[in-house]
Protein backbone atom coordinates (compact mmCIF):
# COMPACT_ATOMS: atom_id res chain seq x y z
CA UNK A 1 0.00 0.00 0.00
CA UNK A 2 1.25 3.55 -0.80
CA UNK A 3 1.01 6.65 1.26
CA UNK A 4 -2.15 7.65 -0.61
CA UNK A 5 -3.72 4.39 0.27
CA UNK A 6 -3.56 2.87 -3.22
CA UNK A 7 -2.69 -0.74 -3.64
CA UNK A 8 0.29 -1.58 -5.92
CA UNK A 9 0.05 -4.69 -8.05
CA UNK A 10 2.26 -7.40 -6.69
CA UNK A 11 4.43 -9.73 -8.72
CA UNK A 12 2.73 -12.94 -9.59
CA UNK A 13 4.41 -16.06 -8.49
CA UNK A 14 5.29 -18.44 -11.27
CA UNK A 15 3.27 -21.59 -11.34
CA UNK A 16 5.91 -24.34 -11.26
CA UNK A 17 3.35 -26.89 -12.30
CA UNK A 18 2.93 -25.27 -15.73
CA UNK A 19 6.67 -24.93 -16.42
CA UNK A 20 8.09 -27.10 -19.21
CA UNK A 21 10.96 -29.25 -18.18
CA UNK A 22 13.20 -30.56 -21.06
CA UNK A 23 14.54 -34.09 -21.03
CA UNK A 24 17.90 -34.49 -19.42
CA UNK A 25 20.74 -35.03 -21.88
CA UNK A 26 22.23 -38.48 -21.78
CA UNK A 27 25.90 -37.61 -22.18
CA UNK A 28 26.84 -41.29 -21.95
CA UNK A 29 24.96 -42.11 -25.15
CA UNK A 30 26.40 -39.08 -26.96
CA UNK A 31 29.90 -40.10 -25.95
CA UNK A 32 29.30 -43.64 -27.20
CA UNK A 33 28.04 -42.39 -30.57
CA UNK A 34 31.00 -40.07 -31.05
CA UNK A 35 33.35 -42.86 -30.07
CA UNK A 36 31.64 -45.23 -32.55
CA UNK A 37 31.98 -42.73 -35.41
CA UNK A 38 35.65 -42.15 -34.60
CA UNK A 39 36.31 -45.88 -34.51
CA UNK A 40 34.58 -46.35 -37.90
CA UNK A 41 36.65 -43.54 -39.43
CA UNK A 42 39.86 -45.01 -38.05
CA UNK A 43 38.95 -48.48 -39.33
CA UNK A 44 38.07 -47.09 -42.79
CA UNK A 45 41.35 -45.20 -43.01
CA UNK A 46 43.24 -48.31 -41.91
CA UNK A 47 41.50 -50.40 -44.57
CA UNK A 48 42.30 -47.86 -47.28
CA UNK A 49 45.89 -47.64 -46.17
CA UNK A 50 46.14 -51.43 -46.09
CA UNK A 51 44.59 -51.74 -49.55
CA UNK A 52 46.95 -49.11 -50.92
CA UNK A 53 49.95 -50.81 -49.39
CA UNK A 54 48.75 -54.15 -50.74
CA UNK A 55 48.40 -52.69 -54.24
CA UNK A 56 51.88 -51.24 -53.95
CA UNK A 57 53.27 -54.64 -53.00
CA UNK A 58 51.43 -56.27 -55.90
CA UNK A 59 52.61 -53.71 -58.43
CA UNK A 60 56.20 -54.01 -57.21
CA UNK A 61 56.07 -57.79 -57.28
CA UNK A 62 57.79 -59.69 -60.10
CA UNK A 63 54.52 -61.58 -60.54
CA UNK A 64 53.06 -58.46 -62.25
CA UNK A 65 55.91 -57.50 -64.56
CA UNK A 66 55.02 -57.37 -68.27
CA UNK A 67 56.52 -60.34 -70.11
CA UNK A 68 54.18 -60.54 -73.15
CA UNK A 69 52.62 -57.91 -75.44
CA UNK A 70 50.04 -58.97 -78.00
CA UNK A 71 49.29 -56.65 -80.94
CA UNK A 72 46.41 -57.33 -83.32
CA UNK A 73 44.37 -55.55 -85.99
CA UNK A 74 47.34 -53.80 -87.59
CA UNK A 75 47.83 -53.95 -91.36
CA UNK A 76 49.85 -50.94 -92.43
CA UNK A 77 51.69 -50.31 -89.17
CA UNK A 78 54.13 -52.96 -88.00
CA UNK A 79 54.13 -54.44 -84.52
CA UNK A 80 57.41 -52.62 -83.81
CA UNK A 81 55.93 -49.26 -84.86
CA UNK A 82 52.91 -49.74 -82.59
CA UNK A 83 55.08 -50.75 -79.63
CA UNK A 84 57.30 -47.71 -80.19
CA UNK A 85 54.25 -45.44 -80.22
CA UNK A 86 52.78 -47.04 -77.09
CA UNK A 87 56.05 -47.00 -75.11
CA UNK A 88 55.11 -50.33 -73.50
CA UNK A 89 58.26 -52.20 -72.53
CA UNK A 90 58.87 -55.66 -71.18
CA UNK A 91 59.70 -55.71 -67.49
CA UNK A 92 57.48 -52.80 -66.49
CA UNK A 93 54.81 -53.35 -63.86
CA UNK A 94 51.41 -53.94 -65.41
CA UNK A 95 49.81 -51.61 -62.86
CA UNK A 96 52.36 -48.89 -63.62
CA UNK A 97 50.98 -48.50 -67.16
CA UNK A 98 48.46 -45.73 -67.82
CA UNK A 99 46.28 -47.50 -70.39
CA UNK A 100 44.25 -44.40 -71.24
CA UNK A 101 47.39 -42.38 -71.95
CA UNK A 102 48.78 -45.21 -74.11
CA UNK A 103 45.54 -45.24 -76.13
CA UNK A 104 45.73 -41.46 -76.68
CA UNK A 105 49.32 -41.78 -77.92
CA UNK A 106 48.35 -44.47 -80.42
CA UNK A 107 45.35 -42.67 -81.97
CA UNK A 108 47.59 -39.70 -82.71
CA UNK A 109 49.00 -41.82 -85.54
CA UNK A 110 47.27 -41.09 -88.86
CA UNK A 111 46.62 -44.76 -89.66
CA UNK A 112 44.87 -45.61 -86.39
CA UNK A 113 41.15 -44.81 -86.02
CA UNK A 114 40.46 -46.65 -82.73
CA UNK A 115 42.50 -48.55 -80.17
CA UNK A 116 41.88 -50.70 -77.11
CA UNK A 117 44.61 -51.47 -74.56
CA UNK A 118 43.93 -54.15 -71.94
CA UNK A 119 45.79 -55.86 -69.10
CA UNK A 120 45.93 -59.63 -69.33
CA UNK A 121 46.80 -60.36 -65.72
CA UNK A 122 49.14 -61.24 -64.32
CA UNK A 123 51.83 -60.38 -66.89
CA UNK A 124 50.34 -59.61 -70.30
CA UNK A 125 49.18 -56.57 -72.29
CA UNK A 126 46.95 -56.66 -75.39
CA UNK A 127 46.84 -53.79 -77.90
CA UNK A 128 43.98 -54.01 -80.42
CA UNK A 129 43.94 -51.39 -83.18
CA UNK A 130 41.45 -50.48 -85.92
CA UNK A 131 43.19 -48.90 -88.87
CA UNK A 132 41.73 -46.70 -91.57
CA UNK A 133 41.27 -48.69 -94.78
CA UNK A 134 42.14 -46.58 -97.85
CA UNK A 135 39.39 -46.45 -100.46
CA UNK A 136 40.64 -43.73 -102.79
CA UNK A 137 42.95 -40.72 -103.01
CA UNK A 138 41.58 -37.18 -103.11
CA UNK A 139 43.37 -34.20 -104.61
CA UNK A 140 43.05 -31.11 -102.40
CA UNK A 141 46.26 -29.41 -103.41
CA UNK A 142 48.00 -32.26 -101.60
CA UNK A 143 47.05 -35.90 -102.05
CA UNK A 144 45.16 -37.51 -99.15
CA UNK A 145 43.86 -40.99 -98.44
CA UNK A 146 40.10 -41.34 -97.99
CA UNK A 147 38.87 -44.37 -96.03
CA UNK A 148 35.79 -46.51 -96.65
CA UNK A 149 33.74 -44.25 -94.35
CA UNK A 150 34.54 -41.14 -96.43
CA UNK A 151 36.98 -39.83 -93.83
CA UNK A 152 40.05 -37.98 -95.10
CA UNK A 153 42.72 -39.29 -92.76
CA UNK A 154 46.25 -39.04 -94.11
CA UNK A 155 48.39 -36.95 -96.43
CA UNK A 156 50.44 -39.15 -98.76
CA UNK A 157 54.19 -39.32 -98.23
CA UNK A 158 57.00 -40.89 -100.18
CA UNK A 159 56.51 -44.65 -100.31
CA UNK A 160 52.72 -44.62 -99.80
CA UNK A 161 50.81 -46.67 -102.35
CA UNK A 162 49.16 -44.86 -105.26
CA UNK A 163 47.18 -47.92 -106.30
CA UNK A 164 43.78 -46.32 -105.63
CA UNK A 165 41.38 -44.28 -107.80
CA UNK A 166 42.09 -40.56 -107.82
CA UNK A 167 39.16 -38.32 -106.85
CA UNK A 168 39.04 -34.82 -108.36
CA UNK A 169 36.63 -31.89 -108.49
CA UNK A 170 36.74 -30.91 -104.80
CA UNK A 171 38.09 -27.83 -103.08
CA UNK A 172 38.99 -27.69 -99.39
CA UNK A 173 36.06 -25.41 -98.62
CA UNK A 174 33.67 -27.98 -100.14
CA UNK A 175 34.54 -30.34 -97.28
CA UNK A 176 34.99 -27.82 -94.47
CA UNK A 177 31.77 -28.82 -92.69
CA UNK A 178 30.35 -32.23 -91.87
CA UNK A 179 26.99 -31.44 -93.53
CA UNK A 180 28.50 -29.61 -96.51
CA UNK A 181 27.40 -30.51 -100.04
CA UNK A 182 30.92 -31.73 -100.81
CA UNK A 183 30.82 -34.13 -97.87
CA UNK A 184 27.69 -35.84 -99.24
CA UNK A 185 29.27 -36.09 -102.69
CA UNK A 186 32.41 -37.64 -101.23
CA UNK A 187 30.26 -40.23 -99.44
CA UNK A 188 28.66 -41.06 -102.80
CA UNK A 189 32.07 -41.43 -104.42
CA UNK A 190 33.07 -43.90 -101.72
CA UNK A 191 29.84 -45.87 -102.23
CA UNK A 192 30.55 -46.17 -105.97
CA UNK A 193 34.17 -47.21 -105.39
CA UNK A 194 33.14 -49.83 -102.83
CA UNK A 195 30.49 -51.18 -105.24
CA UNK A 196 33.07 -51.42 -108.02
CA UNK A 197 35.29 -53.45 -105.69
CA UNK A 198 32.52 -56.06 -105.48
CA UNK A 199 32.02 -56.32 -109.25
CA UNK A 200 33.86 -58.78 -111.46
CA UNK A 201 33.54 -57.54 -115.07
CA UNK A 202 33.80 -53.77 -114.88
CA UNK A 203 35.48 -53.44 -111.49
CA UNK A 204 37.66 -51.00 -109.60
CA UNK A 205 40.81 -52.11 -111.44
CA UNK A 206 39.32 -50.57 -114.62
CA UNK A 207 38.94 -47.09 -113.05
CA UNK A 208 41.77 -44.57 -112.84
CA UNK A 209 39.85 -41.48 -111.73
CA UNK A 210 36.50 -40.35 -110.33
CA UNK A 211 35.61 -36.75 -111.15
CA UNK A 212 32.83 -34.91 -109.31
CA UNK A 213 30.83 -32.05 -110.76
CA UNK A 214 28.19 -30.80 -108.32
CA UNK A 215 25.87 -29.90 -111.21
CA UNK A 216 26.43 -32.82 -113.59
CA UNK A 217 27.29 -35.62 -111.19
CA UNK A 218 29.94 -38.35 -111.28
CA UNK A 219 32.24 -39.18 -114.14
CA UNK A 220 34.60 -42.18 -114.19
CA UNK A 221 37.75 -42.37 -116.32
CA UNK A 222 39.05 -45.75 -117.42
CA UNK A 223 42.61 -46.93 -116.90
CA UNK A 224 42.77 -47.95 -120.56
CA UNK A 225 42.71 -44.88 -122.85
CA UNK A 226 41.13 -42.57 -120.24
CA UNK A 227 37.57 -42.88 -121.59
CA UNK A 228 34.99 -40.81 -119.69
CA UNK A 229 31.97 -42.72 -118.31
CA UNK A 230 29.25 -40.21 -117.46
CA UNK A 231 27.13 -41.60 -114.61
CA UNK A 232 25.32 -38.45 -113.54
CA UNK A 233 23.62 -37.99 -110.18
CA UNK A 234 21.20 -40.84 -109.58
CA UNK A 235 20.43 -44.53 -110.21
CA UNK A 236 24.18 -45.16 -110.20
CA UNK A 237 23.94 -48.86 -109.39
CA UNK A 238 21.58 -49.65 -112.28
CA UNK A 239 23.81 -47.63 -114.64
CA UNK A 240 26.81 -49.68 -113.53
CA UNK A 241 24.78 -52.85 -114.18
CA UNK A 242 24.17 -51.72 -117.77
CA UNK A 243 27.81 -50.74 -118.23
CA UNK A 244 29.02 -54.07 -116.90
CA UNK A 245 26.64 -55.91 -119.24
CA UNK A 246 27.97 -54.06 -122.28
CA UNK A 247 31.59 -53.69 -121.24
CA UNK A 248 32.98 -56.92 -122.80
CA UNK A 249 31.92 -55.59 -126.23
CA UNK A 250 33.13 -52.05 -125.54
CA UNK A 251 36.47 -52.98 -124.04
CA UNK A 252 38.10 -53.79 -127.35
CA UNK A 253 37.02 -50.41 -128.81
CA UNK A 254 37.99 -48.13 -125.92
CA UNK A 255 40.82 -46.60 -127.96
CA UNK A 256 38.21 -45.28 -130.43
CA UNK A 257 35.75 -43.90 -127.86
CA UNK A 258 35.66 -40.33 -126.49
CA UNK A 259 33.01 -40.91 -123.82
CA UNK A 260 30.14 -43.18 -122.80
CA UNK A 261 27.00 -41.46 -121.49
CA UNK A 262 24.68 -43.39 -119.18
CA UNK A 263 22.37 -40.53 -118.20
CA UNK A 264 19.49 -41.71 -120.39
CA UNK A 265 17.64 -44.44 -118.41
CA UNK A 266 18.19 -47.90 -119.86
CA UNK A 267 20.50 -46.63 -122.62
CA UNK A 268 24.23 -46.45 -123.18
CA UNK A 269 25.30 -43.72 -125.59
CA UNK A 270 28.76 -44.08 -127.09
CA UNK A 271 30.50 -41.05 -128.59
CA UNK A 272 33.43 -42.10 -130.76
CA UNK A 273 36.50 -40.01 -131.50
CA UNK A 274 36.42 -37.93 -134.67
Amino acid sequence: MTASGRMLPGKKKKNLKNRRVGPKKDYTKIFKRVLYVLLMLICGAALLAGAGFGMYLLSASDAFKVDSIEVNGNQHLTREEILALSDIRLGRGTFDLDLELIGKRLVENEWISQVKVERQLPRGITVSVDEHIPCCIINLGYLYYVDNEAQIFKVLHHGDSLDYPLVSGFKREDLAQEQAVGTRWLEQVVEVVEELRRRTVFDITQVAQVHVDFERGLELFTVAHGVALRLGKDHLSSKLDLLEHMYPELKAELGLIEYIDLNVPGKLIVKKLD
